[in-house]
């Protein structure tokens, strides 16, 4: 089983806003501390971010392990990008934390643990669209009575 938050397969799943935030704080670095090995660390780290990763749909598609596709509601990721890994991505899940960001595993560590915890101890099931939708239909119809 896999979990994974927030990623991205490619510079251009990051959203606009966060692109522009990664240049200004390339931008914003004093030439000086560029040159500590802090600093150097840091930027190699910043500026990968606007020329990695490169990973295709086709590889997505390999993974055959039970994966939970972890975004927010306002993350740094595009919502179309999380839709697209979670879509490629044969046995997986969505959760999307609603009014969240990037960083709710810090801004609220009980909710993200609890969500991965319930993936992780909960046996997979694939869902079916309709079969399923019927299946709880069926049980209103039969609770009604």
């Amino acid at each position: 089983m896999l979990a994974s938050m927030a990623a991205n397969l490619t510079p251009e799943g990051l959203h606009p806003e966060t692109m522009n935030l990664i240049h200004s704080m390339v931008d914003a670095t004093p030439a000086a501390q560029k040159e500590t090995p802090e600093g150097k660390r840091e930027m190699k780290v910043t500026e990968m971010m606007l020329r990695e990763p490169h990973i295709s749909f086709s590889a997505l598609e390999k993974i055959t392990a039970p994966t939970l596709i972890l975004a927010s509601d306002h993350d740094v990721i595009s919502d179309e990008h999380t839709l697209d890994i979670y879509h490629h991505i044969p046995n997986s899940q969505l959760c999307i934390f609603p009014n969240a960001t990037h960083m709710i595993p810090f801004d609220d560590p009980a909710r993200f643990n609890t969500t991965v915890e319930k993936f992780f101890q909960t046996a997979f099931v694939k869902k079916d669209r309709i079969k399923d939708l019927m299946k709880s239909l069926e049980a209103i119809k039969k609770s009604a009575n």
